[in-house]
């Protein structure tokens, strides 16, 4: 890369002295048995300010071509390091500036890159770290968004008398967690791959159910307001944040204090009870670590106090429609804030929502009101950015991962490009209006949005339920299937999107013929085209078919009663399935497939563990009705602990089982009030073609 000098100088005894002027990942090239001569040296990591010496050792000139290898191998790591990200981030008065430019963005919170932001659920198959493959979706998808900014939130704390947790970075006073910090090592050094700053908060006040401030006073006997006062958990949180900024990082080599990915270091989540003195004894302590890094307020809503503190940097809001002082929007409620802030620190919205609540916000509105708001962020100087809540990225397994947000009906986490699954609450327009602004922020006209990579189609079993890792930036992908790895390729389903089905295969071909060989890719699309194909699989040996319901409407149904209606309003607070049809005792519906029934799963969640729930009866002809025997499985699950339904609980239950040959009608029964979530049937399929 430019700027990467290497010099090389024969020493004595076969030593060469290799001097590289960039950041080199520490490489051990000893045992290589395949290369010539002795290499037994090791390269390690230099400085990536300053020309530092390296010797190996040669035993003879052959062994020229594996050096120059491995310092290729070298450079292309430090290559890898240094990413697009050439300056520190600083500040001049009320602006922030990269190098000599001044620096804005319009950019996203993403708490889930450090840790599952799961906390309604506790789902075992939810609680766990992100992938580096998931963490790089979703900086791809702020790259798209221009973003250049991306807050992750806390890193939390174990309780006293908890057991310890993929995602508890600090397990106790002092004590931390190495498997965890190497997520944060995979995101920073992302991050520099991509050109994106990254903005880690320390802990939580608001939001700590992970673990926070009430959690690291726990360990002490103490109550929650003590953590600012108590010296003991004074020193407790400086252990942690000492451990972070002096951290070096496992996949870059560079110590976290010395990363230009990091925009600024927040000390935790909307710890609106700081004390002034708290605050500038933690900045002088933060900046004393890690003077070539911003350090960001916390105390968070309109009104508040802001410290104008030399070692505090940047001051923060976080804006929401219930708010108090914002009831004339949050353009005014800002004016009144940079009003008494002038021109002493830059300003950064941390957080804002733009949800409906049917007051400030409603689906006529509420897009015009983001942009008038983002509008009013670029035309306020002293504002450097602004950062929307909340948006999750792609799961490795197929689909996105979802967050239910705890006091709008019909509102996640947002998605990228945004999908009419989330039509209430308007994502794509608004993911329009966010990367128009985050370009606009620049004085650039925002350029379309690139032709997405290749998906990843992951493996097919005998019953053929598709799933695939989605494509940065992809509304669509087409699926084709073929009687050969060489095709022809036909396509069996168009613009199918990734965002409708939660955590379950994403397609179901069920235009397959049972006894039939296939082979399936999958193509991604979006305004600017289509991508490659992606990786074929097969060959399938299809054995059978599935019919699947998820129920986002009711297309699907065979027949049903008058009684059922369609709604989503807040299940994903419950395992975070989207859709279903609510009914009462007597509603019903029935389906019917093509080929004899093999089994049948159905999902359903009701109000207690011993609620009547659903019956089933199955049908050959459509005219004669029998009762059908199912296994339940009964899943408690927990209820909200704050918002709309807060405490509320619900129960899943799967009903599963064999069908009798020869079946091809299924009528559900609702015996009592419950909600059905899914359905699978799988059958035989169409009739086999005749053959010639």
């Amino acid at each position: 890369m430019p700027g990467t000098v290497v010099r090389l100088r024969w020493l004595a005894k076969g030593l060469i002295q290799v001097k590289i002027s960039s950041a080199v990942c520490a490489t051990n090239h000893g045992g290589q048995r395949d290369a010539p001569g002795d290499q037994t040296g090791t390269l390690t990591a230099v400085n990536h300010a300053e020309i530092q010496p390296l010797q190996y050792r040669l035993v003879n000139r052959s062994s020229i071509p594996f050096l120059l290898a491995v310092l290729v191998q070298a450079i292309a790591s430090a290559d890898a390091h240094e990413g697009r990200l050439q300056h520190f981030i600083t500040r001049q008065g009320n602006k922030l500036h990269d190098g000599a430019e001044e620096f804005r963005f319009v950019g996203v919170n993403m708490p889930g890159l450090v840790l599952p932001y799961d906390w309604t659920l506790y789902l075992p198959e939810r609680m766990r770290l992100p992938t580096p493959w998931e963490q790089e979706d979703g900086l791809k998808t702020v790259v798209q968004m221009n973003g250049r900014v991306v807050r992750t939130w806390n890193l939390p704390i174990r309780k006293p008398d908890e057991e310890p947790k993929p995602w508890h970075y600090v397990l106790g006073p002092g004590r931390f967690n190495e498997e965890a910090f190497k997520c944060l090592d995979h995101l920073l050094a992302l991050a520099n791959k991509h050109g994106v700053r990254v903005m880690p908060d320390f802990t939580a006040e608001y939001g700590d159910y992970h673990g926070g401030i009430s959690t690291y006073a726990a360990h002490r006997g103490k109550k929650r307001a003590e953590f600012y006062t108590d010296a003991q958990i004074k020193e407790d949180y400086k252990a942690t944040v000492r451990h972070v900024l002096t951290r070096i990082n496992t996949v870059s080599g560079v110590p976290y204090r010395d990363d230009k990915a990091v925009l600024a270091w927040q000390f935790g989540n909307e710890m609106h009870g700081a004390p002034d003195a708290w605050l500038s004894e933690i900045a002088a302590f933060i900046k004393s670590l890690a003077p070539n890094h911003l350090v960001a307020e916390t105390r968070h809503q309109p009104g508040q106090p802001l410290l104008l503190d030399p070692n505090i940097d940047i001051l923060t809001r976080h804006l929401y429609a219930d708010y108090r002082g914002v009831e004339a929007g949050w353009p005014a409620a800002m004016r009144t804030e940079m009003q008494k802030l002038g021109d002493a620190r830059p300003l950064f919205i941390g957080e804002f929502g733009p949800y409906i609540d049917g007051k400030m916000f409603t689906h006529e509105n509420v897009v015009g009101k983001t942009r008038e708001f983002l509008d009013y962020v670029q035309n306020e100087p002293g504002i450097c950015g602004a950062l929307l809540w909340s948006m999750y990225f792609h799961h490795q397994d197929g689909g996105f991962y979802w967050h239910q947000i705890m006091t709008y009906p019909a509102v996640w986490s947002y998605h990228w490009p945004g999908f009419p699954s989330a039509g209430a609450q308007r994502e794509i327009d608004l993911m329009t209006a966010m990367r128009e602004a985050a370009f606009r922020i620049e004085g650039k006209p925002a350029p379309p949005v690139p032709a997405p990579d290749p998906p990843e189609l992951l493996p097919v079993g005998e019953v053929p339920l598709l799933s695939w890792r989605g494509s940065t930036g992809a509304s669509g992908y087409d699926i084709e299937r073929a009687p050969a790895a060489d095709g022809p390729w036909k396509i069996i389903a168009a613009n199918v999107s990734d965002a409708d089905v939660a955590y379950r295969p994403l397609f179901s071909d069920t235009t397959a013929r049972v006894g039939a060989t296939c082979y399936y890719r999958v193509t991604a699309r979006n305004s600017s085209g289509g991508s490659k194909p992606s990786n074929i699989i097969g060959p399938v040996k299809v054995k059978r078919v599935c019919f699947v319901d998820e129920l986002q409407d009711l297309s699907r149904v065979h027949a049903r009663s008058g009684s059922l209606t369609l709604n989503n309003d807040f299940n994903a607070y419950y395992a975070e399935y989207l859709f279903r049809a609510k009914g009462e005792a007597g509603a019903w519906l029935a389906y019917t497939v093509p080929g004899g029934m093999h089994a049948i799963k159905v999902v359903a969640f009701v109000a207690a563990d011993d609620a009547p729930g659903l019956a089933f009866q199955i049908s050959a002809d459509d005219k004669t009705c029998a009762d059908l025997s199912v296994r339940r499985r009964v899943r408690r699950l927990p209820g909200p602990p704050r918002g709309i339904k807060s405490g509320q609980r619900l129960t899943m239950i799967e009903y599963e089982t064999a069908v009798p040959a020869g079946q091809r009608l299924l009528k559900i029964r609702w015996n009592g009030p419950a909600e059905l979530d899914r359905v699978e049937i799988e059958h035989s399929g169409l009739p086999r073609r005749a053959s010639r």
